[in-house]
């Protein structure tokens, strides 16, 4: 198995370092697909010039025709070409803010190689506002390490494995994130860690995500001004509990809306 971690960037650096420093002795080389502007046209100066042990940089910029989730889509498709022109014959998708545990992780890469599967999907743990601070697993689920096929893509899929669930069909593993496989995919037991709330600008996430219309903004500062051991996150429907910085990662607050605590 030879194996890259893609990485999508856009504005997101802010633990992009300590995320590659985590997985880099997990895989065998690393691919930057970053842009310096977002799917909805907004601008953020890279930090390109930051060295990052074995990453390969590639700019791609969204095309203005296309719909913000098309173009993520794009993005992943293009770090995907490049493993496969690179001669990787595995890969994970990742985000800046995205961690996994070593053991697990090739306990999970051994299976995976050794029951040669088409890929493996996972579970997250989702981190909010510090990471010290948790509101325990979400209902999103992440594909993680898939073998790389000369025909393998990123598309909306409903029949992607784990992408949908109960009756009512809801989406659980996101639409720029399902590839055109229907089967060979299995369950893993293994987690992402998803710092997805420690940011240095909340306000700037939410802007540009393209689940934005899911995110109530007043109810994620409200949530992220007040976020504490015990208090009941309202956008996740969870009480946040304190947990171990398993990732010794730094405190990185958006003090704009730190200060409206005051």
């Amino acid at each position: 198995m030879r194996l890259a971690a893609i990485y999508n960037v856009w504005d997101d650096y802010d633990l992009l370092k300590e995320s590659i420093s985590n997985i880099e002795s997990l895989v065998d080389g690393i691919i930057v697909v970053w842009s310096e502007y977002s799917n909805f046209g907004e601008l953020h100066n890279p930090k390109t010039e930051t060295p990052y042990t074995k990453a390969t940089w590639i700019n791609l910029e969204p095309h203005s025709n296309l719909k913000p989730s098309e173009n993520e889509r794009l993005k992943r498709n293009y770090g995907l070409i490049k493993a496969r022109e690179l001669g990787y014959t595995h890969f994970l998708m990742m985000d800046a803010d995205e961690f996994y545990e070593s053991e697990p992780f090739l306990k999970e890469q051994e299976r995976i190689l050794k029951n040669d599967l088409a890929g493996t999907v996972c579970r997250t743990k989702v981190y909010f506002r510090e990471p010290t601070l948790t509101v325990g697993y979400d209902v999103t689920l992440v594909p993680f390490i898939h073998k790389i096929t000369p025909d393998l893509c990123f598309t909306w899929n409903t029949k992607y494995p784990f992408a949908f669930e109960g009756p009512r069909r809801e989406i659980r593993i996101d639409p720029t994130r399902q590839m055109n496989i229907n089967s060979g995919v299995e369950w893993s037991e293994i987690t992402m860690h998803h710092m997805s709330w420690v940011r240095s600008d909340v306000r700037k996430k939410i802007r540009n995500s393209t689940a934005r219309q899911n995110i109530e903004k007043s109810t994620i500062v409200r949530d992220y001004s007040n976020a504490k051991e015990g208090y009941y996150c309202e956008f996740y429907r969870a009480k946040i509990e304190s947990c171990e910085n398993l990732f010794n990662l730094p405190q990185i607050v958006d003090e704009s809306i730190s200060s409206e605590l005051n």
